[in-house]
């Protein structure tokens, strides 16, 4: 796990001071250790003089070490073909044939090793990558599992060939401009700003910016820039430095939904994968521990651990919450029931307060989970013993765990009564009395979903009203939803599990929640049920095995059943959030709201604007008291990313 950068550049040379500023500024994700290379084509023997082009290539790695710790692990690394030689030494780089900097983790690299009969110098994965791009060109990738951000330069074909893994666990941004005849990549918007001077009120994404707005993130390609751009998940790029183009395509799809209805069968190939992919992610060579949050997903995690391992050696970590966010009970039924060495700690409100003005720098660009505060907590408990901790992400997007997912199968059974008396039912329910009535309320909210006739709308018409939503919302919500249900046969409740899978909570939420958060603090995070193949089992498996009118990941709850206590298997969903609406609500931070709202009029963004003054906040003054309740969780969320953008803001633009 580490962290890479990069320059290309036309007609101009790349300074090492330029490569060494933009290691330091990603120091964090890789501080065990440092590399740089720099090449001028001038030098290419392998250059053709009809129709080259004269560049320089700069390629920049920090290393946090978890394969072979010793020098043969350094970075970047680079393979001469003829001589079958790894060369590992910046110096010597020169002779390579091909050069690679390298983000992350292919975990089944001992098996690729034994399938293609390679033989090896050094302990790690890198090599088994570069050998196998040289064996299988850019297919290779097709025969890893793993989670990966990486750059190759070829010099043999004068192309750089870039790579992220199938859902988008490791990041990859990039900065194109044909007229600067550039191209600058990094880990983290961090690197190309120190190298790149883009971060300017002037260069801000519009489109971006409203996307956050609307779904609490910036989606890939999309970034916070104009010409910043993020490799999607499952994307190959494939830049000809010949032609100067760039070509990008995605090298894996998910299977379309086809069920299976035996049920003993899922099970068994389930509880399986489940072992392999938990035993595959303990590859390492360093200690690995996990975050354990007493849900379903990190509790399976933790109880497959501890058959792989000492337990005395298993170091667990967990977050509480004073009050009702608390899930520590819970916790301390799985630390006790597996005898773990486990490590607890209470998130308080002086831990958000200290937090405050680092969370602008940890996320770089605009990010709105704020569960990434106490995520950075645990990550930085996590790293005093170990470097490696596995996770429980992603269970909820395979075997159906979120409210949505029940809400959707809710649905498909109000389809089958006749449209017009569920209108009749929805006058009935729109009595302002029976709407005070938090049950009857949902209900009614549930049958008005149910008559929204078009599918690929569902979001979008949702989002109507009281919700954010651009047109650039919109077009993104519709684009993708639509590939999910063109996967499903126009199935609903399938559709929004796979839109979350792959668009809506993973990719660019969720995992770079995990991913800054815990690289701050240098520590690797490995989540089994991020295995790709999770996500194609999770297409056999029927709707009805997933969730039913009352209970969600039914199927999953079969598989871990004597992994874990009773009391484990049969709990609803819980949440790691703090209570942080509220401590955002305090008057303390009213000048921080305004300040958000003040930037928004100052780029011209009046919608956004006019839905804060008017929704809000009260109309008739520039910025007073809230205008909802506090306990309105909607608005609540609405403000924090207010908030969390205003400090984005004072951090970054200039």
């Amino acid at each position: 796990m580490c962290g890479i950068n990069g320059v290309i550049r036309f007609n101009e040379d790349i300074s090492k001071d330029e490569l060494e500023s933009m290691n330091k500024s990603i120091k964090h994700r890789g501080p065990d250790d440092n590399g740089i290379y720099i090449f001028n084509s001038k030098n290419l023997r392998f250059l053709s003089p009809e129709g080259s082009k004269n560049y320089s290539v700069g390629l920049g790695h920090v290393r946090l070490s978890i394969l072979d710790l010793s020098e043969k692990g350094h970075q970047p690394i680079g393979y001469g073909i003829e001589d079958d030689k790894i060369i590992y030494n910046d110096n010597e780089l020169d002779d390579a044939d091909i050069i690679i900097v390298y983000n992350g983790e292919v975990y089944n690299y001992l098996e690729l090793k034994e399938k293609y009969d390679l033989n090896t110098e050094t302990g790690t994965d890198t090599e088994v990558i570069l050998k196998l791009y040289y064996k299988l060109g850019f297919d290779c990738v097709k025969e890893f599992n793993g989670m990966w951000a990486f750059c190759i330069f070829d010099k043999r074909k004068n192309l750089i060939f870039c790579s992220r893994d199938r859902l988008g666990q490791k990041p990859f941004y990039y900065y194109f401009n044909e007229n600067t005849n550039e191209f600058i990549f990094s880990s983290e918007l961090k690197g190309i700003i120190s190298v790149k001077d883009i971060n300017k009120k002037e260069n801000i994404n519009k489109d971006a910016v409203n996307l956050y707005f609307a779904l609490g993130f910036i989606p890939s390609p999309h970034s916070i820039y104009k010409n910043v751009f993020k490799l999607e998940a499952r994307q190959n790029l494939i830049f000809d430095l010949n032609s100067k183009e760039i070509k990008k395509n995605y090298y894996w799809e998910l299977p379309n939904y086809n069920p299976i209805y035996d049920k003993n069968k899922l099970i068994e190939e389930g509880k399986k994968l489940l072992y392999d992919a938990v035993k595959l992610r303990m590859r390492s060579d360093v200690p690995v521990g996990a975050f354990l949050s007493g849900g379903l997903d990190s509790s399976s995690v933790v109880g497959i651990m501890s058959k792989y391992t000492d337990l005395k050696n298993l170091h667990t970590f967990s977050i509480g919450f004073e009050g009702k966010y608390d899930e520590t009970p819970y916790i301390n039924v799985v630390k006790d029931y597996f005898k773990t060495n486990h490590h607890h700690y209470y998130f308080k409100e002086e831990d958000f307060v200290e937090l405050i003005d680092k969370y602008g720098w940890i996320y770089d660009e605009p990010f709105g989970d704020y569960s990434g505060f106490p995520t950075y907590k645990v990550s930085e408990m996590a790293k005093q013993f170990v470097s490696v901790s596995l996770s429980g992400d992603g269970g909820d997007e395979i075997f159906g765990g979120y409210r949505f997912h029940l809400i959707s199968k809710r649905i498909e059974y109000l389809k089958k009564i006749p449209v017009s008396v569920r209108k009749i039912f929805l006058n009935m329910l729109s009595n302002n009395l029976l709407k005070k009535n938090s049950i009857l309320y949902l209900i009614r909210e549930a049958v008005k979903l149910s008559l929204i006739e078009n599918n690929e709308k569902f979001y979008s018409e949702l989002f109507d009203g009281d919700f954010i939503i651009s047109d650039e919302g919109k077009s993104w919500i519709e684009k993708n939803l639509k590939y999910c249900l063109n996967k499903t046969d126009n199935n609903l409740s399938e559709s929004l599990r796979i839109f979350d899978l792959l668009f809506r909570t993973l990719s660019d939420n969720f995992l770079v929640k995990v991913d800054r958060a815990s690289m701050a603090n240098a520590l690797e995070v490995r989540s089994p049920f991020l295995d790709y193949r999770f996500a194609e089992f999770s297409q056999k498996i029927p709707t009805e095995f997933k969730v039913d009118f009352f209970k969600t990941k039914k199927l999953m709850r079969e598989i871990i059943k004597d992994i874990l206590p009773d009391e484990i298997v049969n709990r609803g969903k819980g949440g790691f959030e703090p209570p942080l609406d509220m401590w955002i609500l305090n008057e303390k931070y009213d000048s921080i709201l305004e300040n958000g709202i003040a930037i928004l009029e100052d780029i011209g963004l009046e919608q956004l604007v006019k839905f804060y003054k008017t929704k809000i906040f009260m109309s008739n003054q520039r910025f007073v008291k809230p205008k909802v309740k506090k306990n309105n969780k909607l608005y609540s969320i609405y403000k924090i990313r207010l908030f969390l953008f205003a400090k984005w803001w004072e951090r970054w633009i200039r």
